[in-house]
């Protein structure tokens, strides 16, 4: 579990990573269908955007997670294949605030790279995950078109599920990310 706490390892997070996230960030915000988590509460998605927007500006994925560990922010219980369940409140505060910091940084950092005129950029693990969805792992230290990774923004999971394209993260979850190429 204390592996499971540890910083992440976000490479490139600088001023001008942060601002082509919050650019990107922005931009999806104010579209007709910005990405909300399924399991937030009314209150939960009416805070979310700033809380995203002040990670993204001046904190990091540790401010998300304990930002959004709190109760009213989200639903009671969430549906499963069995049934309903309760939410653990830290564990989908883990796995939003993670992920969505991760999908952020992975986004913004494949616009500055394509606006330097970098072509290619390398997977990697930025956090050591509790489980590891082989869907992840596979990819780990490929290298791979930065266009490829910017056009994939999401595309394996939101807002319609898509095998057929490439995404990092793969999936909700997913601790890798990108950088430039050692």
């Amino acid at each position: 579990m204390e592996d499971q706490k540890m910083k992440a390892n976000f490479e490139e997070l600088d001023e001008e990573t942060r601002e082509f996230m919050l650019e990107e960030f922005e931009t999806e915000q104010n579209s007709a269908n910005p990405f909300t988590g399924q399991l937030l509460s009314d209150t939960g998605r009416e805070v979310f955007p700033e809380l995203m927007k002040k990670a993204i500006v001046s904190e990091d994925e540790e401010f998300l997670v304990i930002s959004l560990s709190k109760k009213k922010y989200w639903k009671e219980k969430e549906k499963t294949i069995r049934g309903e369940r309760k939410i653990n409140i830290n564990q989908a505060a883990e796995r939003l605030g993670f992920s969505e910091f991760n999908t952020w940084y992975v986004r913004g950092l494949a616009r500055k790279l394509i606006t330097e005129g970098v072509r290619k950029c390398q997977i990697y693990r930025a956090k050591k995950a509790k489980w590891e969805p082989g869907e992840c792992s596979k990819h780990e230290g490929q290298i791979v078109d930065v266009k490829i990774i910017y056009k994939g923004h999401r595309a394996k999971y939101w807002p319609k599920k898509n095998d057929s394209v490439f995404s990092i993260p793969a999936q909700p979850g997913c601790h890798h990310t990108i950088r430039k190429v050692k």
